[in-house]
């Protein structure tokens, strides 16, 4: 393949990664019983994972450059939705879509907004966007890390001793977060969190960097499977509540779990491009965004032919007690109407643009 091919088949793999990722949270929010435990083994792993083999080397000689980047693609993203959460946030609970615990005095919204700008919104139905905050974070520690370490040490040390070196930090802070969470410390903004994904955003950038060199195929896919399978007997990681059994639990499941993700997004790349798969990876910042509130739109098909109290739509994320087949229709509209609602923006999008270009403009004055 050529350069410009290689490239294209990249970011279709990695897009497909993404969604692959993306059908692991719906099977977790929607509590679809048996496949929820197995990917909450390695789901969050994935994501960071994945931003981290996106992680290009010229970023070293612009930090800058790549902080803006990871504020216009991370940051203003969960700022933006979060506020349309927290601006509405007291009509869904009057619409009994969120807990009335969850009512915002109009006094408290400025301070709200503050928190969201801090990455501390605390809103209902914007609950999953703390793992955006929490990528963000770990996206600038390893920036600013690996800008430090490589202008420190790569004039004393050749290349493999600075990756050993590097190794060795990423894993401390790995282990550092793991401790702080044994021992009940919650630091501000899930920055301990942060710390213990930090090495999955790490060996992502490993993996880029030697992607050649490691073999991805379908015995290594099996044994990643079946090991995770024989895993969650033993437990799961629990990432937002910071319960991970063991750091070397998190990092065998997390390292089995993006195997064989690798396995299957380059397998089905290879079978041809599939549109949609690429669509939904290149847009799981809204699947992530509003999947909870379109999760309320089952809520109200099953309240409506079950007869069942209305106050059951504020619960969260799901209805409990509902069957394994409500509970897939909650996973399909988690990811159908974010994706539909985003379609329906880019046309509208589209069509604004072409009716506001400059050739539109000067017909128009010509008339």
């Amino acid at each position: 393949m050529s350069e410009k091919q290689n490239i294209e088949h990249d970011i279709i793999y990695i897009n497909t990664m993404k969604f692959l990722g993306i059908i692991c949270l719906m099977i977790w929010h929607t509590g679809i019983k048996g496949p929820n435990v197995f990917v909450a083994s390695f789901f969050l792993p994935l994501f960071f994972f994945i931003s981290g083999y996106l992680y290009k080397a010229t970023y070293l000689e612009c930090p800058l450059f790549f902080i803006r980047k990871r504020i216009s693609s991370l940051y203003i993203p969960y700022v933006v939705y979060c506020s349309f959460f927290l601006i509405f946030n007291n009509i869904f609970v009057y619409l009994k879509l969120c807990n009335e615990d969850f009512y915002i005095p109009a006094k408290m919204l400025g301070y709200r907004f503050g928190r969201i700008l801090t990455l501390m919104q605390g809103l209902q139905l914007a609950a999953a966007m703390w793992f955006v905050s929490a990528l963000f974070l770990s996206s600038i520690l390893f920036c600013f890390i690996n800008f430090v370490l490589v202008k420190m040490v790569k004039t004393e040390f050749s290349d493999t001793k600075l990756e050993k070196i590097r190794f060795t930090v990423f894993f401390a802070l790995f282990l550092l977060g793991s401790y702080f969470s044994h021992i009940g410390i919650t630091l501000p903004i899930n920055i301990d969190i942060s710390l213990v994904l930090l090495f999955f955003y790490y060996m992502g950038f490993l993996y880029n960097k030697h992607e050649q060199d490691i073999p991805i195929n379908l015995h290594f896919a099996l044994v990643s499977f079946f090991f995770i399978l024989v895993c969650t007997r033993f437990g799961y990681p629990q990432f937002a509540q910071r319960r991970y059994v063991d750091p070397a639990f998190v990092l065998l499941c997390g390292v089995s779990g993006i195997y064989l993700c690798l396995y299957v997004s380059k397998t089905l790349t290879r079978l041809g491009r599939i549109a949609c798969l690429n669509y939904a990876g290149r847009n799981t910042m809204v699947i992530l965004a509003l999947h909870f509130l379109a999760f309320k739109v089952v809520s109200i098909i099953v309240i409506q032919l079950q007869d069942l109290p209305v106050n059951l739509l504020s619960s969260f994320p799901v209805i409990a007690n509902t069957n394994q087949y409500t509970r897939v229709c909650y996973a399909v509209s988690g990811l159908i109407f974010p994706l539909l609602g985003k379609y329906i923006f880019d046309i509208a999008w589209c069509k604004l643009k072409s009716l506001l270009s400059p050739s539109t403009s000067e017909q128009l004055h010509d008339h």
